[in-house]
């Protein structure tokens, strides 16, 4: 920056924490068009020349929040189209809800809706004589808030051929009645698929409509940039992020990952190249191929090294045979996308691990920065290879906690004394293994990263006192407001390959940040969630001002 540059606006007095390598607080900063150009002292700043001077009346300053796994455009069709299911205290809260929509919607030809949560069903799943008795002429298909169960009517089941005959691949569940006729909920994706013929089909426009709200609801979180792990070809959703960017549309960073597909693994392998090329620019990228390694604990399809609690031998499955996973991911590495997987239980983890050093081992020269996310059950022996293959712990803290009704009647009972060490962070930190932090919206349907924060810092939820020790989970793997802050934004920003313009506040790097009404390192860890977002700035412009 010239001395002779007048900068569009010049913030001061600040307390503004630039997560740099040193971890540097400033008190000014400066942005010129997208960019950082200042970041100093006050007196530093008093020869800078500004159109516009904002006093800061000391107020903390973040880099902007990064979501490193957000399922934003199934997301925000769900929260713009869909039903909305989350929030519900119990069945009756779900089925009002749908009663509601079929009769405000009364000539959609199907029915959908997400949001239902397990532990409010019995142990298989909802009926579909439940939804049945809503709408019996018309397919329903009601997505669980963890998108890994489908609760569907019996007209569903009819129009798609689904009856006691029907298989899924192993990793995927159809519950079923005593005599086997399929209950109404389908478990993973393969099952899931079986309904594919009756669902809604969204356009391109629907999709802008829907991906220009979620942009604005996440940027009152102060979250500026966002990686969607599951962008599907056969959908609507990428030509209009495309055409988004192309527009100018887009006002945070998007970045996405390929929906793989485990049943046919190559459908799409002819595309990945040529869309990729074109979304390369500033705003949008696809650079990531995403695998489910296997299912969710609460469907018991979660893939374990020990049986579940009960079991004789049961361990859940993998979803994907291994050689043609690996043989999958080594074509995925040669494309130069990075691979994002779901991973679960500690076997899943070990099998990723194992699919991760034969491509190494095949092409060691190239820079590859694997993700896992989630890591609900992991083995401390697998810690080192985790460091070893440079994967980031892409975590959600926003789960950290003993979720009161989900904890002690599923997450217990499945996993026993497992589900008491569940979600490792701190052990993870400490054995040289780069965190990341995600809320995976919807599924987390407050995708605050204010709230991540505190539960990651306490292991209690944000209604509970983080001094009852009964109701921490596994204390030993707290972490601090420095350690979730960088998770958030440089650990999400190597992650998605953002860490070059985005991730801390530094000269030259896009001007995204956070604007907070306190200190974080200075309020009671209970009450961090609390502190309010006074603005969101990304690319230098604001985009939201509570």
């Amino acid at each position: 920056m010239s001395k002779n540059d007048v900068q569009d606006v010049l913030f001061k007095n600040g307390m503004i924490y630039t997560v740099d390598e040193k971890d540097s607080w400033a008190q000014a900063v400066a942005i010129k068009g997208n960019q950082f150009t200042f970041v100093g002292s006050n007196e530093e700043a008093q020869s800078i020349k500004a159109e516009k001077v904002v006093d800061l009346e000391g107020k903390m300053v973040l880099p902007g929040f990064i979501e490193a796994h957000a399922h934003v455009t199934w997301a925000s069709i769900d929260a713009v189209f869909k039903v909305s299911l989350f929030g519900g205290e119990c069945a009756d809260d779900y089925l009002a809800a749908i009663r509601k929509f079929v009769e405000d919607h009364p000539d959609l030809p199907v029915y959908e809706g997400a949001g239902w949560e397990n532990p409010m069903f019995e142990k298989t799943g909802p009926s579909r004589k439940l939804l049945d008795e809503i709408c019996s002429d018309k397919p329903m298909m009601m997505w669980s808030h963890d998108k890994h169960s489908l609760w569907v009517n019996t007209k569903a089941m009819e129009v798609c051929g689904i009856d006691k005959d029907t298989q899924v691949p192993a990793g995927n569940i159809i519950e079923r009645e005593a005599d086997g006729t399929p209950k109404g909920t389908l478990r993973e994706f393969a099952a899931i698929a079986l309904v594919d013929p009756i669902k809604p089909v969204f356009s391109k426009e629907n999709y802008k409509q829907a991906i220009t709200w979620v942009q604005k609801h996440l940027a009152q979180y102060g979250i500026t940039s966002m990686l969607d792990p599951i962008l599907d070809l056969d959908e609507n959703s990428i030509p209009a992020l495309l055409e988004m960017s192309k527009d100018g549309e887009l006002i945070c960073k998007m970045r996405g990952a390929y929906r793989s597909f485990e049943n046919d693994p190559y459908k799409h392998i002819d595309l990945y190249e040529k869309t990729s090329a074109a979304a390369d620019s500033h705003m949008f990228q696809l650079n990531q191929m995403k695998i489910m390694a296997d299912g969710v604990i609460e469907g018991k399809t979660g893939y374990l090294k020990e049986p579940y609690t009960g079991e004789e031998e049961y361990r859940g499955d993998p979803i994907w045979d291994y050689d043609v996973l690996a043989e999958f991911c080594k074509k995925a590495d040669a494309l130069g996308l990075d691979l994002h997987f779901h991973v679960i239980g500690d076997a899943a983890a070990a099998m990723v691990l194992d699919v991760l050093e034969g491509i190494e081992q095949d092409n060691p020269k190239r820079e590859r920065r694997p993700v896992m996310t989630h890591l609900q059950v992991v083995d401390a022996a697998d810690y080192r290879r985790l460091a070893a293959l440079n994967v980031t712990a892409v975590t959600n803290p926003y789960w950290h906690f003993k979720y009161r009704g989900f904890f002690e009647d599923i997450e217990v009972p499945y996993l026993g004394e497992r589900a008491y060490r569940e979600y490792p962070m701190k052990s993870l930190m400490d054995a040289g293994i780069r965190l990341g932090a995600a809320s995976d919206y919807n599924v987390t349907p407050i995708p605050a990263p204010l709230r991540g924060i505190q539960i990651g810092v306490t292991r209690v939820g944000l209604d509970e006192d983080s001094s009852d020790m009964d109701w921490v989970l596994a204390p030993e793997e707290r972490v601090s407001v420095a350690d979730l802050v960088r998770a958030f934004t440089m650990g999400n920003a190597y992650a998605c390959r953002l860490d070059d313009i985005a991730g801390s506040i530094e000269e030259g790097k896009c001007a995204d940040m956070v604007i907070l009404e306190k200190n974080l390192f200075d309020q009671p860890v209970d009450d961090i969630y609390k502190v309010k977002v006074c603005q969101t700035i990304s690319e230098g412009k604001v985009i939201y001002e509570g």
